[in-house]
């Protein structure tokens, strides 16, 4: 049973060997979340159905280079009839992509594709089995894109917002044009969503947002960085630096590193996080230094790195915003979660802050499922936001 499993899912096609990733000419003079292409797909989580009907959305955006790009949504609905008030929600699902290869990207997981083994997208799924017995409608982007840009912040925006408006122009979805909008992520899913968010009212202001929900967020980058490095998946910080070094160029990342530095580098140019946390654990991100302090001490990469930290990017969201965040988290520290929620107080955005004195950074990530439910439902139920600042 086991190896039947294993070779269908090696059956499902990398998106650089699948011809629906495809690109087509002639992008540039589109709108923005226009549908290019769509197919019906059979979604899996843990190698099991999803109870919804499926498809793959391509669609255009604009990347974190500034070009016209495609790129994929999944967009899913339930089976289950929807017997809530007012219209079908939908909600958009960041997963923690977390990778610079398209084996981490969420279409390809949400297929069945475990190549290289299981992703965080890969795992995340389950989540998204939650969201649909909700009888929530659901759109879950490839936010970095057909490069895997990871990190590339301008991108998450574009790919976020713009994956929201291909889902509700699609029309066998049936997403009603008046139904409320969520957003959710956990972890670096959670630092797509709230860098979307921040620049929600400004890049897409047609879009209905009731409510967002941050879990674990990667607030400072930085300090997640740190976090990792030294520690039992210290190795993770070869993808961030190569996800870094593709999404912002003109940094040249690559300067800042030794031979061995470099040599992890270019061997990580299609690895999920996970990869990269095995196959150097207890990583620590001095020993891949050009010279003292290049990455641990480093001004100049540090600017590099604050661009994709929600806490130094400008605006704060429209919608009110759920922030839950374990206490002792080591890889998202909450130091920069309270922070995050304290930028939004004083912006005016309805903030309710929950911490868990119990657990860390995957625990939370289970734990902290019923508060992010429950938030999204009473959003979508227009309920009045509960506010903590």
């Amino acid at each position: 049973m086991v190896t039947a499993c294993a070779g269908w899912a090696v059956a499902v096609p990398l998106p650089e060997q699948d011809s629906f990733y495809a690109e087509p000419a002639g992008l540039a003079d589109l709108a923005n979340g226009t549908v290019l292409a769509a197919r019906t797909i059979e979604p899996q989580s843990f190698l099991q159905p999803l109870p919804a009907q499926a498809w793959q959305v391509q669609y255009k955006t604009i990347d974190n280079h500034g070009a016209p790009r495609a790129y994929i949504a999944t967009v899913l609905v339930p089976h289950r009839e929807w017997t809530g008030e007012g219209p079908r929600p939908l909600l958009s699902y960041q997963v923690a992509e977390d990778g610079v290869g398209s084996k981490c990207a969420p279409s390809y997981a949400l297929r069945g594709g475990i190549d290289g083994g299981p992703s965080n997208a890969f795992s995340e799924t389950g989540v998204i089995r939650l969201a649909l017995e909700q009888g929530w409608a659901l759109v879950v982007p490839d936010y970095q894109g057909p490069d895997s840009d990871l990190f590339g912040a301008d991108g998450y925006v574009h790919g976020v917002l713009d994956g929201i408006r291909a889902a509700r122009a699609f029309a066998p979805a049936a997403v009603d044009p008046v139904a409320p909008i969520g957003m959710w992520g956990y972890s670096g899913g959670a630092q797509a969503t709230a860098i979307a968010a921040q620049a929600h009212s400004t890049y897409a202001p047609d879009l209905r947002v009731s409510g967002v929900a941050l879990g674990g967020i990667v607030a400072d980058l930085e300090s997640t960085m740190s976090g990792f490095n030294g520690g039992i998946a210290g190795g993770a910080a070869v993808v961030g630096l190569a996800g870094l070094n593709r999404s912002y160029p003109e940094a040249d990342v690559a300067q800042y590193l030794n031979e061995s530095g470099r040599e992890k580098l270019a061997a990580s140019q299609a690895d999920c996080l996970h990869d990269a946390a095995l196959a150097y654990p207890f990583l620590d991100a001095a020993a891949l230094e050009a010279w003292p302090g290049s990455i641990t001490g480093n001004a100049e990469l540090s600017t590099v790195v604050r661009m994709a930290s929600p806490l130094f990017r400008p605006g704060a969201p429209a919608a009110p915003v759920l922030i839950h965040h374990a206490v002792g988290d080591q890889f998202a520290p909450v130091d920069g979660a309270r922070a995050l929620a304290g930028k939004y107080c004083a912006a005016g955005t309805p903030v309710q802050r929950v911490e868990n004195s119990i657990g860390e950074h995957a625990t939370e990530a289970v734990l902290g499922l019923p508060t992010a439910l429950t938030y999204l439902a009473d959003r979508f139920a227009a309920k009045p936001a509960p506010d903590t600042c």
